[in-house]
């Protein structure tokens, strides 16, 4: 399978050099990755952009990939000049003009970076051959200081020598044992040695003056070296803060600006929440009038039907009403007519009494036949009944049979026949006691009673 070809700036895509080492293009490429990761940066297009700078970091920091893709970056850059092709990394609007704006800064701290990878290389090996010459001198200085000390303690012990020999303990024992006696040969050849160890002393000491004149130079080189080393690390970290800071600049208005933009994007939104809700109320506004005009309408409508209804039913009760009171003035005026008929028979029957009273009230004859117009007899046909005793009261609604009334309270029954009569007809029908041939009450007064239908049990009636 025929390898894909490359068309990718790899080095346009991290933002570095053509030149730059492995160190910035891993430090750009770290940076990169955190600005471009899916997982940190929601935009629907970081994907692939992620993707394309794994693949150009991937090539570039492998010196193999890295030498065949430096053999086709030429022709890679002159298409790309040539031919408008679309961005690598395609991002929001607002992104790419981040990115062009602080390419120059990441240029420049990249070419930073890099003059100070190779300082610090520059002054790596300069500082071993510093290091390498210090140690030689410092090494000739101590052999120098060993011979030197080597010999002034060969001069002390030949100086301890001598002074034993001429001690008070040697004088002393000098008859014992004698007195030593130095030859000729023997105090030249001291002198002589005398003579080299003090030239030995001179030139050795000479040669360490050099030596350490020496390493003092080489040490002030060092020194002067680590100081320039120093000045130009505080001008690269100066620098780089200046090239930081304005990438910080940047950085800070394009967050500013995004800030303006999600500012402006939340109060559209809370503008649009605002009216949303005020459409809302308005709508269950429109709602509850309608549902209240509806209830208010239909509480009307039932209003008006119960209205009509009313009026119905209080046409209705008064007609009924009319009709009873059509029933009750036919009642009165029948009442009246039965009334009416009564007094007449009344006044006949008082008449007939006047006229025959003897007829009306004998002893002899007390049927019911004897007393025709007061109304003695029974109802019924037939009925031998004279009403005589105690008549007990019926209670409840009932209609008197003699002058047909209703009675609302209680009726008087006969105990004999069963003959139900108000107490008015009860006077009428009952025949009065006898005491001899007087009346208990008076006659008179009796008819008063009968004519205005009074009598004691008129005061239980309504």
């Amino acid at each position: 399978m025929a390898p894909v070809a490359i068309t990718e700036d790899y080095y346009l895509v991290l933002k570095v050099d053509q030149s730059a080492t492995t160190d910035a293009i891993i430090k750009s490429y770290r940076k990169l990755a955190l600005v471009l990761h899916p997982d940190r940066n929601r935009e629907h297009d970081t994907t692939e952009a992620f993707q394309l700078l794994g693949r150009a970091y991937e090539t570039l920091k492998d010196e193999n990939q890295r030498r065949s893709y430096d053999r086709l970056y030429l022709q890679i850059k002159s298409k790309a000049t040539s031919q408008p092709r679309a961005s690598t990394a395609p991002q929001t609007n607002q992104k790419r003009e981040e990115e062009i704006d602080i390419s120059q800064e990441t240029a420049g701290i990249a070419a930073l970076d890099k003059s100070k990878a190779e300082r610090a290389a520059r002054w790596s090996t300069s500082r071993k051959v510093y290091d390498d010459q210090i140690f030689e001198l410092k090494r000739e200085v101590r052999k120098l200081q060993a011979a030197i000390r080597e010999i002034e303690d060969k001069v002390k012990k030949e100086k301890e020598e001598e002074a034993a020999k001429n001690s008070w303990g040697r004088w002393l024992l000098s008859p014992l044992n004698g007195k030593p006696v130095e030859t000729e040969e023997e105090k030249e050849r001291k002198a002589r040695e005398r003579i080299g160890r003090m030239h030995s002393i001179r030139i050795h000491e000479a040669k360490l003056g050099n030596k350490e004149e020496e390493l003092g130079r080489w040490e002030k080189i060092l020194l002067d070296g680590e100081r320039e080393f120093a000045s130009e690390n505080m001008k690269y970290q100066k620098n780089r803060c200046v090239f930081e800071e304005r990438i910080r600049v940047k950085k800070e208005r394009v967050q500013q600006e995004k800030d303006r933009i999600q500012r402006e994007r939340e109060r559209a939104e809370r503008e649009a929440r605002e009216r949303a809700q005020k459409e809302r109320l308005e709508k269950e506004r429109v709602e509850r009038e309608a549902r209240a005009k509806a209830f208010r309408e239909e509480q009307e409508k039932q209003y008006r039907e119960w209205q009509e209804r009313a009026a119905a039913e209080e046409a209705a009760r008064l007609k009924r009403q009319e009709e009873i009171n059509q029933a009750r003035l036919v009642e009165v005026e029948k009442r009246r007519n039965e009334q009416k008929r009564r007094m007449e028979r009344l006044a006949r029957a008082n008449q007939a009494h006047q006229e025959d009273p003897a007829r009306s009230f004998g002893r002899a004859d007390t049927s019911s036949s004897a007393y025709p117009a007061h109304g003695f007899a029974s109802s019924t046909a037939g009925s031998k009944c004279i009403h005589e005793g105690w008549w007990n009261k019926v209670e409840g609604r009932n209609i008197c049979e003699r002058c047909g009334v209703a009675r609302y309270r209680y009726l008087l029954q006969c105990p004999g026949c069963s003959y139900r009569a108000c107490p008015s007809c009860q006077k009428v029908l009952r025949p009065p006691k006898r005491y001899g041939n007087k009346l208990k009450t008076d006659q008179a007064h009796r008819q008063r009673k009968m004519a205005g239908f009074g009598s004691a049990y008129d005061d239980d009636y309504d």
